[in-house]
């Protein structure tokens, strides 16, 4: 029998999928509890992924940190990848080289084991030297590794999990269920994306799904929870719709601070009804564009967002242990999805507020709705 989440575990589930964390490094998991805060589950419930992390002060070591036997009962497809069928050791991961990650295919579950080694130089005497010199901001140092080390450890196994057992795919969009279905709000970062969200989630009957990426299955979306992270000229041009905004007490990249919806305003899932491409601009438009064009500009700005780009060299590296085909698979849902709704780009001014961007979208909305009942196209 599985052993029940101690207390030194963090619990929680993205769409549907449950997950169990651990960490030996208390100012992580400190982090991490208020990170996670809003995929909080019931702990009684099996996970499906499992995840541990071991904290490493001081260099990696020369020698792969596992037994030589096993290692050569294994396919060596890669200078730092070994696999069989039901396990996988990857060593010097992507653009965090000092992760190793070791993956166990346990049925229907996946257990991902991971080993940090936290440096700030090179070799033994430089790392020394400026953890002396730098001693005083130790804290925020050690913390820049968190968010990039919760990817690897809870968001990507779940995402590699949901894409593979349940066809939901990853992009980088916001998401606000209406009456009428799911707006979706994509494109690059400092686009407007989680601003406007959570304008629109506060029109009647509307809810936040998520802020920065969902998960589609062609046009069925579910939400990615995590903090909604605004600076102080979205916080300022949001005015009194972010009046309830919760303040989650810790300060992110490029000024930005955490907050997050109460539940009510907040849903899991829905069907896609719109896609728009926000953008600020010195003018404002709304522009429709075809289904190549928006497929075009999703696909582009997937690959630029880094959280994705090192999401597909995950999900590619765990191809070799489980094979899936989910590079063709998000294209072919990609194309269900902005066959199946009308695309836009809208520019955003400085001057507009945000009460009259939600309105506008709103009108796009129910236009379209009176189009589709009408038979217009």
């Amino acid at each position: 029998m599985r052993d029940a989440p101690t207390s030194d575990t963090i619990t929680g589930a993205i769409a549907g999928v449950n997950f169990a964390f651990q960490c030996d490094a208390p100012d992580l998991m400190a982090y991490a509890r208020v990170h996670l805060t809003s995929l909080a589950s019931d702990r009684t419930a099996t996970p499906a992924i499992t995840a541990r992390l071991t904290w490493r002060d001081g260099q990696p070591p020369h020698q792969r940190p596992v037994a030589a036997s096993e290692l050569i009962a294994m396919d060596r497809v890669d200078r730092d990848i070994y696999t069989s069928s039901e396990r996988l050791y990857w060593f010097r991961v992507d653009d965090l080289r000092d992760l190793f990650l070791k993956f166990t295919r346990v049925e229907d579950r996946l257990e991902v084991v991971g080993d940090f080694y936290y440096r700030l130089g090179n070799r033994w005497m430089s790392d020394r030297i400026r953890r002396a010199v730098q001693w005083r901001q130790r804290g925020m140092l050690r913390e820049r590794r968190f968010p990039t080390l919760l990817s690897y450890m809870v968001y990507y196994p779940c995402w590699w999990w949901l894409e593979q057992r349940r066809d939901l795919h990853p992009i980088h969009a916001a998401g606000v269920l209406t009456d009428a279905g799911v707006i979706l709000l994509a494109g690059a970062s400092g686009a407007g994306k989680s601003t406007l969200a959570v304008a629109l989630a506060h029109t009647p009957g509307a809810r936040l799904l998520s802020d920065s990426f969902v998960l589609h299955n062609g046009l069925d979306v579910a939400a990615v929870r995590e903090p909604i992270l605004l600076d102080a000229w979205s916080t300022g041009w949001l005015g009194a719709l972010g009046a309830d905004l919760q303040r989650l007490g810790r300060l992110y990249g490029l000024g930005r601070r955490g907050y997050q919806l109460p539940a009510p305003r907040c849903a899991e899932a829905g069907r896609a009804a719109l896609l728009i491409f926000p953008q600020r601009s010195p003018n404002r438009y709304l522009r429709r564009i075809t289904s190549e064009q928006a497929h075009q500009r999703l696909s582009a700005a997937d690959l630029v967002i880094n959280d994705l780009r090192r999401y597909w060299a995950y999900a590619a590296i765990l191809e070799h242990m489980v094979p899936g085909g989910l590079m063709a698979r998000r294209e072919a849902h990609l194309a269900k999805l902005v066959a199946g709704v009308p695309c836009y780009e809208l520019g955003v001014t400085a001057e507009a507020t945000s009460a009259a961007a939600s309105d506008a979208i709103m009108q796009l909305l129910g236009d379209t709705q009176l189009r589709v009942v009408s038979g217009r196209q």
